[in-house]
C-alpha cells in the first residue's frame, strides 16, 4: 500500500512539474511577441520618454489648477489650545502650548472663508475662551462665546487678487503644454518612421554584403584551384584574401551599425524588450503614408501662402503669443498695484449685537521710485518679447524655405537615381548575354547583379528622403493635424 502510495504521489509531482514546464514556455512565448510597426510605433507615442515628459508637467498644471479651484470653495479651520494647571490656585504652572505663548486661557477658534467673486468674500468667525474648563463650562459658555459674520469688497483699483492670476497663469501654461503635446507628437511619428526606414535600408545593406561575401569566398576558392592545377599565381590569391577581408570588416561594419540603430530606435520608442519588431520597407502603413505625401497638393500652392500657413499652425508662434498676453497683464496687474486702495467692509458681531461697515483707504506716498522702477521693467520685458516673436517668425519662414527647397531638390535627386538605375539594368542585360555567350565567368555576372541591387538600395533611400522630407513640410504647413 504504501508502494502504491508513493508511485502516485510520484505521478503527481511528474504531472504537476512538466504543466510548469508548459506554462513557462508558453508565457515567453507570450511575452516574446512580434508586433506590427503601427503597434510599435502607436506604443513609441504613448511611452516615448521626451513625450512622457511633458504629459508629465501637464498633469501637474492640471492637479494645481484643482488646488487652486480647491480654494475657492468653503476654507474651515478649527483651532483648540487646551491648558492644563498644576499646584495650588494661586500658582501659575501653566504647559506652554504654542511657542513663545503663555496664557492663562483654554481657547477654541472655528473660521469659515468663501470666495464669492474674485473682489468679494465672505468670513464667519466663532471663539470660545475659558479660564478652567471644569467649574463652569455648560453655565457660562454662551457668556464666553464671540462669534462674527463679514463681507470684504475691493472697490478700487479693480484687479485680478493673487488666486486669481495664478489660475490665470497656470490655464496659460497648460495650454502651451498641450499645443507642444500635440506638436511634438507628430515630430515623433516621423522621427520614428524615419529611423524604421533607415533600419529597413541597413538590414538590406547587410543582406547584399552577406552575399558579396560568399562571392569572394567562392572567388578565392577558384583562385586556389587554378593554384593547384598550375593556371594561377600566389598574387592572385592574396588580392582575393585580401577581398574577402576588406568585405568581412565592411559586414563587420554594417552588422553593428544595423545593431545600434535597431538598439536606439528600441529605447527611443520605450519597447519592452520581449518584443519583436518586423522591419519591413513594405509595410502597408508606409505605402499608404506614400500615396498621402504624393497626392499632397504643396506644389499648387504659392510659396508665401505655405509660409503665412505655416506660421499660424506653427506651436511657438501660438506660445509666444499667449506669453506676450500675460506679459501684458502684468504690467496692468503692476500698475494697479501703484494706486490707491479702497476697501469696504460690513458685518455682524456677537456679543454685543453690533452692525458695522468699515471703509478702508490706504495709499503708498513715497517708495523711492520703486514702483515706476517695476512699470519699467514689465514694458521692457513686453518689447524683448516683440523682438523674439519677430526672431522666431524670421527663423520659421527660413525653414519653411528650406524645406520647400529640400523637398524640390529630393524629386530632382530620385529622378537622377531612378535614371542611374535604368542605366545600370541595361547594363546588366548587356553582362548577361556575355555570360551566356561564355565571355565573363559567373562571379562576374553575379557580381553585377549585387551592383544592380545597390542601385535599387541608392532609389530606395532617396524615396525615404522625400517621403521623410516632404512628411516634415506637411507637418509644418499643418496638414497633419490629426497624426500620421
Amino acid at each position: 500500500m504504501r508502494y502504491l502510495y508513493f508511485r502516485k504521489n510520484r505521478y503527481k509531482i511528474i504531472f504537476s512539474f512538466a504543466v510548469g514546464l508548459l506554462l513557462l514556455f508558453y508565457s515567453e512565448i507570450f511575452y516574446a511577441r512580434e508586433i506590427s510597426p503601427e503597434e510599435a510605433l502607436q506604443w513609441g507615442i504613448e511611452h516615448n520618454h521626451d513625450l512622457q515628459n511633458i504629459r508629465y508637467s501637464i498633469e501637474d498644471l492640471q492637479r494645481n489648477l484643482k488646488i487652486l479651484e480647491a480654494g475657492k470653495d468653503f476654507q474651515v479651520d478649527l483651532s483648540i489650545t487646551p491648558i492644563w494647571r498644576f499646584g495650588e490656585k494661586s500658582t501659575s504652572f501653566i504647559i506652554e502650548m504654542e511657542k513663545n505663548r503663555f496664557t492663562p486661557d483654554a481657547t477654541m477658534s472655528l473660521s469659515a472663508k468663501k470666495l464669492l467673486a474674485h473682489d468679494l468674500s465672505f468670513t464667519s468667525q466663532i471663539t470660545w475662551q475659558s479660564e478652567n474648563l471644569t467649574d463652569h463650562f455648560l453655565e457660562a459658555i454662551a457668556n464666553e462665546v464671540n462669534a462674527s459674520i463679514r463681507l470684504d469688497k475691493k472697490i478700487y483699483p479693480d484687479t485680478w487678487d493673487e488666486q486669481r492670476r495664478q489660475v490665470y497663469s497656470l490655464e496659460n501654461n497648460l495650454q502651451m503644454k498641450l499645443e507642444e503635446l500635440r506638436w511634438k507628437e507628430m515630430e515623433k511619428q516621423i522621427e520614428f518612421i524615419q529611423k524604421y526606414l533607415n533600419i529597413s535600408r541597413l538590414q538590406e545593406q547587410v543582406d547584399i554584403i552577406n552575399e558579396r561575401l560568399v562571392l569572394a569566398e567562392e572567388e578565392l576558392a577558384r583562385v586556389k584551384e587554378q593554384i593547384e592545377l598550375g593556371e594561377g599565381g600566389y598574387q592572385q590569391e592574396t588580392e582575393a584574401i585580401i577581398a574577402v577581408e576588406e568585405i568581412k570588416n565592411k559586414l563587420w561594419s554594417a552588422t553593428q551599425e544595423l545593431t545600434q540603430a535597431q538598439k536606439q530606435w528600441f529605447i527611443l520608442l520605450n519597447l519592452p524588450k520581449e518584443v519583436i519588431v518586423d522591419f519591413n520597407s513594405e509595410a502597408d502603413f508606409l505605402q499608404k503614408l506614400v500615396n498621402q505625401m504624393e497626392n499632397l497638393s504643396v506644389a499648387d500652392q504659392a510659396p508665401e501662402e505655405l509660409i503665412n500657413q505655416a506660421l499660424q499652425k506653427n506651436y511657438q508662434i501660438k506660445n509666444s503669443i499667449l506669453e506676450k498676453e500675460e506679459l501684458l497683464k502684468e504690467l496692468q496687474w503692476t500698475k494697479d498695484a501703484g494706486k490707491p486702495v479702497i476697501n469696504l467692509s460690513g458685518g455682524y458681531a456677537y456679543p454685543g449685537s453690533e452692525w458695522f461697515i468699515i471703509f478702508d483707504f490706504a495709499v503708498n506716498l513715497a517708495d523711492g521710485g520703486a514702483q515706476e522702477l517695476k512699470v519699467k521693467q514689465r514694458e521692457e520685458n513686453i518689447k524683448r518679447k516683440d523682438i523674439s516673436i519677430d526672431y522666431l517668425i524670421k527663423t520659421l519662414r527660413l525653414e519653411v524655405e528650406q524645406l520647400l527647397d529640400q523637398d524640390l531638390y529630393n524629386q530632382l535627386f530620385l529622378q537622377t537615381q531612378l535614371k542611374v538605375l535604368e542605366k545600370e539594368q541595361n547594363k546588366v542585360k548587356i553582362i548577361e548575354q556575355q555570360y551566356q555567350q561564355g565571355a565573363i565567368s559567373v562571379v562576374q555576372w553575379k557580381n553585377s547583379l549585387l551592383t544592380l541591387k545597390e542601385k535599387e538600395l541608392s532609389v530606395k533611400q532617396a524615396y525615404d528622403q522625400w517621403l521623410v522630407d516632404r512628411l516634415k513640410l506637411a507637418h509644418f504647413v499643418g496638414y497633419l493635424q490629426k497624426g500620421v
